[in-house]
């Protein structure tokens, strides 16, 4: 079984709900996409139009010029109907041409088109700016709720996913504020000023001309209801398929060590073709809609023709009102095309509203506490009193109770799944317990706010991560700075203490560019052991009063794990210290070991002392011993 089997099987085996985790994060629960799923899209306007509500002087600027930009478009062919009126009345009753009126008119006509190009200019540019300045206030408050999450929430989840939702679902929303808005609003403008302006040259051809309008709403409100879903399942599906991809770029050394390509490719075609499926429905839905339009315009178009023009002949109509009439059928063309095809617009971009609001709206770590932690004053004494917690209804902890005493090591053991990394993560507070108390220091945990409460641990994982950059500043951001300071103003010297302590400042001091090494994405351009190494060392440079190491030296050799336990022994001298660990050897000079089964503590004491009980630790260690 590959590590990422054994992952899965882990968390299920604690309660989790069944996910599918990739080596790019943690994958999506079975299921939990409801693809497709309608919301209430009133909700979703709400939400977005109080987001807009910091800009509102911007966009009602927007507004007023896009106005303005529709006013003078709607005005300009009644003036060039009143100038074809001026040429026909010099033909048809042989009268002297009036210069001062049409020079009058086409001084008019300049200025009403340079005033729309202006308004649409200023317009767009505002609208442009405060719709990136929303997208940027909703970036912002996706990265402060990425903080403030349960874990939860990332074990059913892809990170493919949120770089979907930060990326492509933000874009989208982007892209329809900046036109869509603004192209919606002109359209409506346009209607409604068009259609006054015809009812003032002929209201029979006017009422003709709308006839087209309850058709075209009737047509365009039965498309919306059968897109939306489509939509919505587009943005899910790509946000699945994009995780997808992430896995097996980020896994591809595994996919090919374990010869999987084949059923990733299967399953990567699958959910392309699921997803070419669901883009080719919303595609129809969406083509049919301008072609449809045109063909009731174009009939209704013929129809005014010949009315019109029996009109004119019959003296009920001027020639130049005719024009102006036809003029404005063509400007209503326009609008009429921009409602129809815009739903497509607007309902990708409240499909991926939902999707960024219900992450805004995702259940967060409860902040029940509002004091803050002077860390270098806590002893590091840790109580568990009667503590339960379930990742599920079921229970994992049932009453657990803990006494650790200031200083002291804790290694933590027992089979895959006892719980004995939920044991750590309820310290650092990643889940809420559900009952009983958690005690630092006889002070209950949850009095702290929860970055307050962090202050106060260390922590190494056998998941190692670091961030692209120099070795330097991955060392750094394990420092206590505050949020004034800057990495760079981390002391060179605290750096290449914590590395030597980690015994990481050999390989260090090897490479080229020493401490200023990049490390690539993942850190490729160095062993998985040194990357083990650098995580070490980024803890210890914060000299926490609590360090929790779970299989912390997983990933290096015999040699140098035993220089790190001298390394950890030292830096646990004035800290109190958990330690998870499969290999019992390494925790032998524990102060005390707590074995755990299914949830529940079954043994406690040191080394010598669970031997001598002859129970469940001494046959977890003779069997490591044969």
């Amino acid at each position: 079984m590959n590590t990422e089997s054994t992952h899965n099987k882990d968390k299920q085996e604690e309660g989790l709900p069944g996910v599918s985790r990739g080596v790019g994060g943690a994958g999506r629960v079975s299921g939990l996409l409801t693809s497709g799923s309608t919301k209430d899209a009133k909700g979703t306007l709400f939400k977005l139009f109080k987001n807009l509500a910091s800009f509102r002087w911007v966009f009602i600027a927007a507004i007023l010029l896009t106005l303005a930009a529709s006013l003078a478009q709607i005005l300009i062919p009644r003036k060039i109907g009143q100038i074809i009126n001026i040429f026909t009345e010099l033909l048809t009753k042989d009268i002297a041409l009036d210069w001062a009126i049409l020079w009058k008119i086409g001084i008019t006509l300049l200025v009403l088109y340079v005033f729309n190009f202006l308004s649409s200019y200023i317009s767009s540019i505002l609208m442009v700016r405060a719709s990136q300045s929303v997208i940027k206030s909703l970036r912002n408050q996706m990265q402060v709720k990425l903080n403030s999450l349960t874990l939860n929430y990332f074990d059913r989840s892809s990170a493919g996913d949120m770089v979907s939702l930060l990326s492509n679902d933000l874009d989208n929303v982007a892209n329809t504020l900046q036109s869509g808005l603004t192209n919606s609003l002109s359209a409506v403008v346009l209607l409604v000023g068009v259609v006054i302006m015809m009812l003032l040259i002929n209201p029979v051809l006017a009422f003709l001309s709308m006839v087209v309008i309850p058709v075209s709403y009737l047509m365009v409100k039965y498309l919306v209801q059968k897109a939306r879903p489509i939509f919505q399942k587009n943005a899910n599906l790509t946000g699945v398929f994009n995780g997808k991809i992430e896995e097996a770029y980020m896994g591809e050394d595994i996919v090919k060590h374990y010869d999987i390509g084949a059923d990733l490719k299967a399953e990567l075609s699958s959910l392309n073709e699921e997803l070419y499926d669901s883009e080719w429905k919303s595609s129809l839905v969406s083509f049919v809609t301008r072609p449809a339009g045109d063909l009731i315009l174009n009939a209704n178009y013929v129809l005014l023709a010949i009315w019109g023009g029996r009109y004119v002949i019959n003296g009920i109509l001027s020639l130049g009102g005719f024009q102006a009439f036809l003029q404005y059928t063509q400007i209503l063309r326009g609008p009429f095309n921009q409602v129809l095809g815009i739903f497509n617009t607007i309902m990708s971009a409240l499909a991926s509203a939902e999707r960024v609001f219900d992450f805004l709206d995702a259940q967060e770590i409860v902040e029940l506490g509002n004091e803050s932690m002077d860390a270098g004053a806590i002893r590091g004494e840790i109580e568990f009193d009667k503590v339960d917690f379930g990742y599920t209804e079921t229970l994992l902890f049932d009453g657990v109770d803990l006494k650790v005493k200031p200083g002291e090591q804790i290694a933590i053991v027992g089979r895959t799944g006892a719980g004995k990394t939920t044991l750590v993560n309820l310290l650092m507070r990643f889940y809420e317990i559900g009952d009983g108390k958690i005690y630092i220091d006889g002070k209950d945990a949850k009095d702290y706010r929860t970055e307050e409460l962090r202050k106060a641990y260390s922590m190494v994982l056998q998941d190692t991560w670091l961030f692209s950059g120099s070795i330097r500043d991955n060392i750094a951001y394990g420092a206590d700075i505050s949020s004034e300071e800057d990495l760079a103003d981390v002391d060179f010297e605290r750096i290449k203490e914590a590395a030597q302590l980690a015994r990481a400042d050999s390989f260090i001091e090897c490479l080229p560019q020493g401490y200023d090494t990049v490390l690539t994405e993942g850190a490729s351009n160095i062993s998985q052991g040194e990357v083990q190494l650098l995580t070490i060392a980024r803890a210890m440079i914060k000299k926490a009063p609590i360090i929790i190491l779970d299989e912390a030296t997983s990933s290096v050799d015999t040699r140098t794990e035993l220089l790190i336990q001298h390394g950890l022994k030292e830096l646990a001298s004035n800290s109190t210290s958990f330690i998870i660990a499969h290999r019992l050897s390494t925790i032998q000079d524990a102060d005390r070991i707590i074995v755990m089964d299914s949830g529940t503590i079954v043994e406690v004491g040191t080394h010598r002392e669970l031997l001598e009980k002859d129970g469940y630790y001494a046959e977890m260690y003779l069997a490591g011993q044969s």
